[in-house]
């Protein structure tokens, strides 16, 4: 029983210290001190007041409040946030987003531009069947390439007419020129087609049967050449054909030559009307012999190659 009184009054003295420990410190919060500021000669008061260390706790946390509010607001609502590193300005970004735009769009279009072209190409080297093509999608692919096939300009540049009447002047009287020469009457006398090599006619132009353009017999390793200035957009090898190379001329026109012994043209190279550019041979799996097979393309149709060249020998047109 002793033992317990003495825990008791352990107990009862320990909650009077606490009791008068939270009395001090509640004295000390409440306690009012005075601040002044006066005249350092008259010593006359110009600032005095007086505050506790629990008003001055609030004022001070207020005051912290009201620059954090006032912070937010000039970074959310005023030009100033473009001052502060890593911020974005939201003008400017829809500024670069909407001009990012407008060039993916240019590039896309262009893109497509591109991949129609190379598969009309792809298309003509690989012989893929045209007859079954309308006329009509013409219209859908000419707004991709930026022009209308039908008011094309075919007119020659007065460069281009200066170098074939010089070229034409000297060649003349030239008894050597062994290329027989066609002028295309249907476009004011403007292109002039060299045969690519002169022979027989095996095969002729026939589109109904898929045969794009004409199969020229001649002697084996008899120099082809160009019929057009162009550059050379294929030369490769193909299973059905054999070596092959295409050219793309000026004015939308591309010649295709195929079952070659071998090439003398790389891709990406200048030819000359004229120039050689494959050996006569029988590649491929198509070839019945020594021959040429022969295609003549304009705005992406296939053209008749005998009504703008004579591939006769001993022609003199």
């Amino acid at each position: 029983m002793a033992d317990f009184f003495v825990s008791l009054q352990a107990k009862t003295k320990t909650m009077a210290e606490q009791e008068e420990k939270n009395e001090k410190k509640k004295l000390k919060l409440n306690k009012k001190y005075v601040f002044m500021m006066s005249h350092d000669e008259t010593m006359e008061p110009i600032i005095n007041f007086k505050v506790n260390l629990m008003k001055l706790s609030i004022i001070t946390l207020s005051v912290i409040l009201v620059l954090m509010v006032l912070t937010a607001v000039v970074i959310a609502y005023t030009p100033l946030r473009e001052y502060i590193p890593g911020y974005a300005d939201q003008t400017s970004m829809e500024r670069e987003v909407y001009a990012l735009n407008r060039r993916a769009d240019s590039i896309e279009r262009e893109m497509e531009r591109k991949d129609i072209y190379f598969n009309n190409l792809k298309m003509i080297i690989e012989g893929y069947p045209f007859e079954n093509d309308s006329l009509e999608q013409r219209d859908i692919y000419a707004p991709l390439l930026g022009f209308s096939l039908d008011t094309v300009d075919l007119g020659p540049s007065q460069i281009d007419s200066a170098f074939r009447a010089e070229f034409e002047e000297e060649n003349l009287y030239n008894l050597n020129n062994l290329s027989p020469v066609v002028r295309v009457p249907q476009y004011n006398g403007a292109a002039n087609f060299f045969a690519p090599i002169t022979g027989s006619i095996a095969k002729a132009y026939d589109p109904s049967e898929g045969h794009f353009g004409i199969d020229i017999v001649s002697t084996e390793n008899q120099v082809i050449k160009a019929t057009l200035d162009g550059t050379v957009v294929f030369a490769s090898w193909t299973l059905d054909f054999g070596y092959t190379l295409g050219i793309q001329h000026e004015g939308n026109y591309f010649s295709c030559y195929k079952h070659n012994a071998t090439l003398l043209k790389k891709e990406g190279d200048f030819v000359k009307a004229g120039e050689a550019i494959a050996i006569l041979g029988a590649s491929g799996e198509l070839s019945e012999g020594p021959m040429l097979h022969f295609e003549l393309w304009h705005n992406g149709l296939p053209q008749n190659p005998s009504d703008y060249i004579n591939f006769e020998k001993g022609s003199d047109n």
